[in-house]
């Protein structure tokens, strides 16, 4: 019996930490959609709940009807609402402030129509709504939407250059950045401390290659101001600056994270030279960390052995505790195939020439660099990827902090994967479960747009779309659905 429990302890402590809710029941949300469809909008509010939303039925053809349905942490229906709007309206973006949750609509079509810009803001402390039209914008390509202390950013991404607009909610005032130059928005933060927006942006009409703004709007006063990024090389342009993410510490400092290259890699590699770190205090720069990926725990060894392909980074974003801020960065690259015809039916003879067929890109790796709250690397972790490839180029790698340790996790497919470090060094190696669906003998044909995210605590929610086979189901064999799964870290 004594050697029983040695052998059940060594199985437990091998085994994933991820505790599922109930092994028949897994707290989950699912709800049946068309085929390959995917007609529902998922927002989290931390310990709120959550809200789905979908686009119902109409009354009317001049009108639009979406329905919001609410969850508590134990993902139970507890309330809807729901609002009308002018057809045809579109979900644009959602956005979290402190106490409020806000979905952006737009009616775009037909063009020549003028644009309807529309706001719903859910108080998350009384459940209440509001429905209000927002000031006039032109623009139709309204695509990412910020929110703090009742203020929002909206992002519009044209085809030469982005287009940004600040609007107070209270007031109903909406202001544009201007054109102070064609530009691409980088970042957009905010520092509540200062009641400010830290904005980066990058000129897209200019020979100056390298260069990233700092735009800051103060949005009590509604007055901003423009900086260069410092240079601090003995010679202009030896370091360019490639990427940028911020978060403000104190009331007093910002850390800004991104990547850079330096003056020999800028042409020779799609690959960035590594991580820098850049300190603003107040409102002057200090001068610029660099460190080269080669200087890291296993450097570029496995990316080389890829020097003949069109490598690329995704820029991940910033995750952080009190003490530890992390950056993510991932390597991939194109894959293609190449289809060949061999009979041309004009003029009947054979031909040899290929079809292009792009077939997704292939991650290679990712790194996470850790800094302290003064910009110095404090641990690095290198993150090998294996077998995975996606049709698009979207950063997979998240951070969440549990006592110091480091949980990096990202899921594909019906698996979550994770590990666990403590200052780099692995406490737990990595491994994957399953997403459970909702009956016995379920079986996951396939998924669509599976993402997972913390939730509050440590919770965290995965969600997606799952077409299942379950053979034992009269009458429901085969069913496609949204879900969305609660997971808990332990």
């Amino acid at each position: 019996m004594k050697n029983i429990k040695i052998i059940c302890w060594i199985i437990l402590m091998l085994t994933p930490q991820w505790i599922k809710a109930q092994e028949d029941a897994p707290i989950r949300i699912e709800l049946e959609s068309v085929k390959d469809q995917e007609d529902y909008h998922f927002a989290t509010a931390g310990e709120n709940g959550a809200f789905v939303f979908y686009e119902g039925s109409a009354s009317s053809a001049d009108s639009n009807r979406w329905v919001f349905l609410h969850y508590d942490t134990n993902l139970v229906k507890d309330y809807h609402f729901i609002i009308n709007t002018p057809a045809p309206t579109e979900y644009v973006s959602h956005s979290r402030g402190d106490n409020h949750l806000y979905f952006l609509f737009q009616k775009r079509f037909p063009k020549k129509d003028p644009v309807q810009s529309f706001l719903v803001t859910v108080d998350l402390r009384t459940n209440l709504y509001l429905l209000q039209k927002l000031p006039d914008i032109k623009n139709r390509e309204i695509s990412q939407l910020y929110a703090i202390d009742n203020n929002l950013v909206l992002v519009a991404n044209g085809n030469r250059r982005d287009s940004i607009y600040f609007y107070h909610c209270d007031k109903n005032d909406m202001l544009c950045l201007g054109d102070i130059f064609p530009y691409r928005m980088e970042f957009c933060a905010p520092d509540t401390f200062n009641h400010r927006w830290l904005i980066g942006l990058t000129q897209t009409q200019s020979e100056q290659v390298g260069e990233i703004f700092l735009y800051t709007y103060d949005y009590v006063s509604q007055k901003g101001d423009i900086q260069l990024f410092p240079t601090h090389a003995a010679v202009k342009g030896d370091h360019t600056y490639n990427s940028a993410r911020a978060i403000a510490i104190s009331p007093d400092t910002t850390l800004i994270i991104g990547t850079y290259n330096t003056l020999q890699d800028r042409y020779s590699s799609n690959l960035h030279s590594g991580v820098y770190t850049l300190m603003l205090h107040g409102d002057q720069f200090d001068s610029t960390r660099y460190y080269n990926y080669t200087s890291l725990k296993k450097g570029n060894d496995d990316v080389r052995q890829y020097s003949n392909l069109n490598l690329q980074l995704i820029i991940g974003g910033i995750f952080h505790n009190d003490e530890q801020i992390s950056f993510t960065t991932e390597v991939i690259y194109p894959e293609y195939s190449y289809n060949y015809s061999n009979y041309d039916p004009y003029y009947g003879s054979p031909l040899n020439n290929p079809t292009t067929v792009f077939n997704g890109y292939r991650y290679i790796n990712g790194y996470i660099t850790t800094f302290n709250k003064t910009g110095e690397l404090i641990w690095d972790y290198y993150f090998p990827f294996n077998g995975i490839s996606s049709m698009t180029a979207v950063p997979l790698l998240r951070v969440g902090f549990f006592n110091g340790h480091a949980l990096i996790y990202f899921t594909r497919n019906n698996r979550v994967t994770s590990t666990l470090l403590d200052k780099g060094e692995v406490v737990e190696k990595m491994a994957s479960i399953s997403i459970d669906s909702s009956y016995n003998r379920d079986d996951v044909d396939y998924n669509r747009g599976t993402r997972v995210e913390h939730w509050y605590g440590n919770y965290y929610l995965v969600s997606g779309y799952q077409y299942i086979l379950n053979r034992n189901r009269s009458g429901k064999g085969k069913r496609y659905v949204f879900f969305a799964n609660k997971l808990q870290y332990k």
